[in-house]
């Protein structure tokens, strides 16, 4: 009587081959496995021969499949232990315990020791390999037999391998370019106003170290266009093509800074409904640009500084050490040093960042970039309001935005003139709405606070600016035309920075 069971490659190609999702079809590929040999664990990864990194995608268990983003960076036995893999389309190893690149694996995903693995090779560009790995626990529990079946299998099983990673590579490119299409237009909308004089300093600066792998601290006053040199110390490095991450690290509530840096595990805690990746892991191979980095808590420092010196770390419910390539830019408006002092701010993590520190100067000692700022920004400004007229500006405009102080610095231009084109309505912008401020035949008015000089300090000069924020928007916070909008700052920001200097709504808004 002649036997009905089907060839193996006749069932794959049935069973597996004919699936249309990535998941249903690495499921299938599982199961299909499962049945013919030892099988507990199938990962799902990208070989780096170039780089020495082991990127895992997915992985499978009898439990269902899990999307992965994992990278691990090899060591050099590891790496050497890969290359010699590469000829081959199929490989045994039998016991797991004895060989170097999967001890690193062992140790990355804390697996038992002791395995036996099978995996296939598939070429995908000139030194990137997917590699499916299929697993069992037990030392010698896969065999010579098992290698050969699934070598029997490389066609369909290679092919299979290569369409499943470039959907998967798509969906996570998907999310990437979510985030960098929000940092593109920021680099669209800001040109380097002033890098030929008030900024010729400054870029020189950015010119130097943009190339240099190290961190760099930016400070200078709210306002003063910190980010913008952010993106261009990263537009001008050999990171360009990665993405560049912004955050504002005083934006993001105290209970929620940790997840959102280092991300979290599904059912990590409640709400933890899926897996996120943190903006270190976002800014993978980019920049990650931390503004406000002295508004972080000393216990956010600690794992701050931990993850400078390793660039590694472990998402909030997880058991892995994820490898990262970022580059840290970070920025403040205050005395990082005076922090230190008072014990605010470690003074580890100062020396860490403080590598290469570049100082903004602000707009009252560049007022020679006012006149083409101004220009910029009304005719940015009307294209965004959609205004049916192109802005001019009067004979005196000029003179009066030179003669004020700008406390809020570039962002405060940006308001001011946003203003003067809705208030203006068509006729050449003019700005006596500043000349009250000035005193002395043009020179700012000294403020009448109590200092030891009766000159004003930072935060005192901040206070007063958002006062009359919050004046001009008759005391509301948030929406159009409330004082974040027009100070140019996240409603959060300005809620902290409000507590900090004991600003009340009530007492200003009356």
């Amino acid at each position: 009587m002649k036997s009905t069971e089907e060839h193996p490659l006749e069932e794959f190609t049935r069973q597996v081959v004919t699936s249309r999702t990535p998941r249903g079809t690495l499921n299938r590929i599982y199961r299909f496995f499962k049945k013919r040999m030892p099988v507990d664990l199938l990962p799902l990864s990208i070989f780096d021969a170039q780089h020495g990194t082991l990127h895992y995608k997915a992985f499978v268990t009898d439990d269902g499949l899990v999307q992965a983003d994992e990278k691990i960076k090899l060591s050099s036995q590891a790496r050497e232990a890969a290359r010699r893999y590469l000829a081959a389309k199929v490989t045994l190893i039998p016991d797991t315990s004895r060989n170097p690149l999967s001890l690193d694996v062992i140790g990355h995903m804390a697996l038992p020791a002791r395995a036996s693995t099978t995996f296939t090779l598939v070429p995908l560009d000139d030194h990137r390999y997917g590699a499916l790995g299929l697993i069992a626990w037990g030392e010698f529990s896969q065999t010579e037999a098992h290698r050969q079946m699934v070598e029997s299998l490389y066609v369909p099983l290679s092919g299979t391998i290569s369409q499943i990673l470039a959907h998967l590579e798509i969906s996570n490119q998907r999310e990437r370019l979510a985030l960098e299409n929000k940092e593109i237009r920021k680099r669209l909308a800001y040109r380097i106003i002033g890098a030929d004089s008030g900024l010729r300093d400054v870029m020189e600066q950015v010119d130097r170290i943009a190339s240099l792998n190290i961190p760099v601290l930016l400070t200078g006053e709210t306002g003063v266009g910190k980010e913008v040199v952010a993106n261009a110390i990263h537009n001008r490095s050999n990171r360009a093509d990665g993405p560049l991450v912004s955050i504002n690290c005083g934006a993001i509530p105290e209970s929620l800074v940790e997840s959102e840096l280092f991300g979290y595990e599904k059912g990590a805690f409640t709400g933890a409904h899926t897996q996120h990746r943190g903006y270190f892991e976002q800014a993978d191979e980019g920049t990650l640009f931390m503004d406000e980095i002295g508004e972080l808590s000393l216990g956010t420092q600690v794992k701050l500084l931990r993850f400078l010196q390793t660039l590694e770390l472990r998402r909030i419910g997880g058991n892995r050490t994820i490898s990262v390539d970022v580059r840290i830019v970070a920025a403040t408006n205050r005395d990082i040093q005076a922090l230190v002092r008072e014990n605010r701010f470690r003074e580890d993590l100062w020396y860490r960042l403080n590598v290469f520190p570049i100082h903004i100067p602000p707009l009252r000692e560049r007022k020679q970039d006012i006149p083409e700022l101004a220009d910029y920004f009304a005719h940015r400004q009307a294209v965004e309001m959609n205004l049916p007229y192109v802005p001019s500006f009067a004979p005196e405009a000029m003179d009066q935005l030179r003669a004020y102080d700008w406390p809020g610095n570039i962002r405060e231009l940006k308001n001011v003139i946003e203003r003067a084109l809705i208030t203006c309505q068509g006729e050449p912008l003019r700005f006596p709405h500043l000349s009250p401020r000035l005193r002395n035949g043009g020179s700012p008015a000294r403020c009448s606070c109590s200092t030891p000089e009766g000159f004003p300090t930072l935060d005192q000069m901040i206070a007063r600016h958002i006062r009359e924020g919050l004046r001009l928007a008759r005391g509301r916070i948030e929406g159009r035309g409330g004082a974040a909008e027009l100070l140019g700052i996240h409603p959060s920001t300005l809620r902290a920075k409000m507590r900090k200097l004991g600003i009340r709504i009530e007492r200003v808004a009356r």
